[in-house]
């Protein structure tokens, strides 16, 4: 799957992540997003959000230093909706709710884990979720659920569910079912983000809906 622009004009860019492909440059050398989106576009662009990299979906780009700040006051203010749709291996606690906790980075490792509130290290981490189905494959119970992030930690949504014992799927860091399996993508992408114009202040909303890897077994049922 390649790159795709959903949306351009004069002060910024919606794009489409592949999974597998680095939001920015990275030590692997491989060719990343900003980087293709910058070469079309011709000049610097400014990085508002970021992906991991096996994580697919929606990012926002600014083409201007003047969109790239009023981006950046959205962000800080909670202006810019972000939503997830995943594929989880089990049930969360309920059909709507909060997952609240502490997590710490760890900078060997480049894994995040749940701590203390006590923990000075730790960075209180919130999302909001709605299982929208579940269903059994394999004798595995699936969990489709659409997810709102009120922070923005290092893997939050993975570290979470993975604690609350529903890990995503193909996630090989936290997912133990799937840490010494062939090559699998992970069932996380970015599938909605909603905010303001920066320049006209006008509200925009995009979405893609995801379709591959373990996504369709939920989508093949309709």
């Amino acid at each position: 799957m390649d790159w795709e622009i959903l949306f351009e004009d004069e002060a910024m860019l919606v794009a489409k992540k592949p999974q597998g492909m680095p939001t920015q440059a990275d030590k692997t050398g491989d060719l990343d997003l900003l980087s293709a989106l910058q070469a079309h576009c011709g000049h610097p662009l400014g990085l508002i959000h970021r992906l991991d990299r096996p994580v697919g979906g929606l990012l926002i780009f600014a083409k201007t230093k003047n969109a790239e700040a009023a981006f950046a006051k959205q962000m800080q203010e909670g202006m810019i909706e972000k939503r997830y749709r995943t594929v989880l291996c089990g049930n969360l606690p309920e059909t709507k709710g909060i997952l609240v906790n502490y997590l710490k980075k760890n900078m060997r490792t480049n894994l995040s884990e749940v701590v203390s509130s006590k923990d000075k290290m730790g960075k209180k981490a919130v999302l909001h979720y709605e299982v929208l189905e579940t269903i059994t494959q394999e004798n595995q119970v699936l969990s489709y659920v659409e997810i709102q992030l009120e922070t923005g930690r290092h893997h939050q949504i993975r570290v979470q569910t993975a604690y609350s014992s529903a890990p995503i799927w193909g996630d090989k860091k936290y997912n133990p079912m799937f840490q010494r399996g062939g090559r699998t993508e992970i069932a996380l992408w970015s599938y909605a983000l909603k905010g303001l114009h920066p320049v006209t202040k006008q509200p925009w909303h995009f979405e893609n809906i995801p379709m591959e890897g373990a996504f369709r077994f939920f989508m093949e049922k309709d």
